[in-house]
């Protein structure tokens, strides 16, 4: 039966086991409305940055702010026998996400051990310009909160051509003995490359996490649902419960568009892009900030 066009009426005992739930899926509803990472990601496809939830997904713009929360301490591998045509449901052949061996899912691994594959060898490719490269391509899998979102956990990888900017990142904010989680970060495009690129600054105006949010912050780091995002556990495992809501660290220019309802299509759903341009006075953002995580 279509619930379509329906003023479902629910009934009590249903309406306390969905709230009993917290979110948490069935397998049975994961197994159709899942593709690909089942978890809430941000998409980097045609260099609009896209957050992906559940085959919705939402166009946000060419920059994003962001708080860095967590990361894959391993270098993880993924390679495609075919050349990757940007399609949302194309399966890599083989990848790990440890860097030592194929995931257990791989239907046939390319080989057993990551160190001794041919195709992770320096110089199994070569780039377009000359350079030496690998088949199987490095990658890094971040786990970030929206800054116009801080209480959802995305996963966002980043490939072997911005992981050299994302060190360099780093170093700046060690260089003044800062450490990720206590900055906003502004995630951007590279506008020189043809493929989506992704660069790192921190937010010009307003671009620290307010004290009364960080020890939200610390919970959120050292939470299951950053060890899921950045594929160090398994999306089956157990999951804390959700950070309570919270005020956007955005500014109002900057805050997403409120999410749209769920597609009933099975292909991702397309929405307008946000508009992200800077719009009335910044300092708006710091009386903001300052009452995050107050409830």
């Amino acid at each position: 039966m279509s619930t379509e066009n329906q003023a479902l009426q629910v009934p009590a005992h249903i309406a306390a086991r969905i709230a009993a739930r917290g979110g948490q899926k069935s397998a049975v509803l994961a197994a159709v409305l899942t593709e690909g990472f089942a978890y809430p990601k941000i998409s980097t496809r045609a260099s609009r940055f896209r957050l992906v939830e559940d085959g919705v997904e939402t166009v946000v713009g060419t920059t994003l702010d962001v708080v860095i929360v967590g990361s894959n301490p391993k270098v993880s591998k993924i390679w495609y026998s075919k050349p990757y045509d940007g399609a949302t449901d194309v399966r890599p052949d083989c990848w790990s996400n440890d860097g030592v061996t194929p995931d257990a899912s791989v239907d046939k691994p390319f080989h057993s051990n990551c160190a001794a594959c041919p195709n992770n060898i320096l110089g199994s490719k070569m780039t377009p310009n000359g350079a030496k490269s690998k088949i199987c391509a490095d990658q890094r899998h971040l786990a970030v909160v929206p800054a116009a979102d801080p209480t959802k956990v995305y996963g966002l990888t980043i490939t072997v051509s911005a992981m050299k900017g994302l060190r360099e990142y780093f170093k700046d904010l060690s260089n003044f003995g800062m450490i990720p989680e206590e900055v906003v970060t502004e995630l951007g495009f590279d506008e020189q490359a043809s493929y989506p690129k992704i660069i790192f600054k921190q937010k010009a105006t307003n671009g620290f996490v307010p004290e009364k949010a960080m020890s939200a912050i610390e919970e959120i780091c050292a939470s299951e649902e950053v060890k899921i995002a950045t594929r160090q556990a398994e999306v089956g495992s157990p999951r804390l419960a959700p950070p309570k809501p919270v005020a956007s660290i955005a500014s109002p220019s900057q805050a997403a568009e409120p999410k749209p309802e769920p597609a009933k299509a099975a292909k991702p759903a397309k929405v307008a892009e946000a508009d992200t341009s800077p719009k009335g006075d910044l300092s708006a953002m710091e009386d903001r900030m300052k009452s995050l995580f107050d409830e």
